[in-house]
């Protein structure tokens, strides 16, 4: 039996990391380094927890993860350089500690504290919010950050022009915390049309369309209109976007109209794709596929092997430029750099773990657990560009998401 010291001492340690969790987006925003120290440290907390986070012997969410690091483990011995892959495929299971970690936190602490965080999260979404309307309206940000490319934001994040992830990341989490305040229909439908217009204006093309359907879909499943409000929502946000898309910056226009309407022309998403650097990295990571079928190159190690001269190819005009970090898009890393033994085994725990949690939500109606699910789904959408998935900033929101997700299920193996 604990004593009162005992149980003192936990709480304490349980409220530093609640207050860890509620900054998490902070981290993302500091950069690399610390948001591996805040993974390292909800580590550090599960071990410390471990007698409570044993059951996670008992959750068919841990084997699935599980099952996934084991697949990155073995692509590690079939690495053109597992140099570069093992530490990758390490991280994944200090990923797998702060998981289960978040899921004790929320498990344990959902009625009491839970709420903080995500009033956190809310009050930190609406300060990055305002700084991009500061930085639309003045050049720079509130630090004094530009943006080196005059059709993009910077916010915080400086020469990383990431915040369009992060608004993608975060903004379910901000309109559950109105939904669940029981704010006015009216209070709702400016929160969803200034979302989605400041997501435009950021200029991140492809999280502003993973956004739109994020939004889209939470909206037609939760927030309660009528169908008169969500028609004249729908018009007010077109109405809007169309004057942005009109007043903006050429570069805005080439990259909202122009493109796109060369993109869904005939043979255009064709023509497209052979004058993009998309394009180019799409071909050779396809390249290096067939040329590694079941294993891939190794994690990590696309960025060594795209520079190779047998995968330039010509018909892509941007092909001298081919080589970069990663192919830009989630579904061709993972085929790239870990075959189809890799790519059907993050599938499979991928796919898994959504229909689990949909299931739950079916039942409970979290509405926290619904949003990090429509996020899910989103940030692996095929065709639109992505980060690298396994890289730091990418996977922390993501590997966030995920454990919201599996937090509010009750699933046993």
């Amino acid at each position: 039996m604990k004593t009162k010291e005992n149980l003192s001492i936990i709480k304490l340690i349980d409220n530093l990391y609640l207050i860890l969790f509620a900054t998490f987006p902070i981290a993302l925003i500091l950069g690399n380094f610390i948001i591996n120290l805040y993974i390292f440290l909800f580590s550090i907390s599960f071990l410390i927890n471990f007698k409570e986070n044993k059951i996670i012997f008992n959750n068919i969410f841990f084997y699935l993860i599980f099952f996934f690091f084991i697949s990155l483990l073995i692509n590690v011995f079939f690495s053109l350089h597992p140099e570069n892959s093992f530490p990758r495929a390490i991280k994944v299971l200090f990923v797998i500690l702060f998981i289960f970690e978040i899921r004790r936190l929320i498990q344990r602490y959902e009625a009491n504290y839970l709420r903080n965080v995500y009033k956190s999260w809310f009050l930190i979404f609406l300060i990055i919010s305002f700084d991009i309307i500061f930085e639309l309206s003045f050049g720079h940000n509130l630090i004094g950050n530009k943006s080196y490319m005059s059709s993009r934001v910077a916010s915080f994040f400086g020469d990383e022009l990431v915040v369009g992830a992060f608004y993608h990341g975060f903004v379910l989490f901000f309109l559950s915390y109105l939904t669940l305040r029981k704010s006015k229909n009216y209070i709702l439908i400016l929160s969803i049309i200034l979302v989605l217009l400041l997501s435009f204006l950021i200029g991140e093309r492809s999280n502003f369309i993973k956004l739109f359907i994020s939004v889209t879909i939470f909206t037609a499943l939760v927030i309660q209109l009528n169908y008169k409000l969500k028609l004249f929502t729908a018009s007010m946000i077109f109405m809007l976007l169309a004057v942005a898309l009109n007043y903006s910056s050429s570069q805005y226009k080439d990259r909202f109209y122009s493109e796109v309407k060369d993109i869904i022309s005939l043979d255009g998403y064709s023509t497209f794709i052979k004058k993009s650097q998309y394009g180019a990295h799409r071909d050779a990571a396809v390249k290096i596929f067939r040329e590694n079928l079941f294993f891939g190159v190794g994690l990590k190690n696309f960025r060594n092997e795209s520079g190779k001269k047998k995968y330039e190819n010509n018909e892509f005009s941007k092909t001298k430029t081919r080589q970069s970090t990663h192919p830009h898009q989630i579904h061709h890393e993972f085929l790239s750099e870990t075959g189809l033994f890799g790519y059907f085994s993050f599938l499979i725990f991928l796919f898994s773990s959504v229909y689990l949690s949909l299931k739950s939500y079916l039942k409970s109606k979290n509405i926290y657990q619904l949003s990090s699910i429509i996020f899910i789904i989103t940030s692996v959408l095929p065709i639109l560009p992505s980060g690298s998935f396994l890289s730091t900033y990418s996977s922390g929101i993501f590997w966030l998401n995920f454990a919201i997700m599996i937090s509010y299920t009750k699933s046993k193996f």
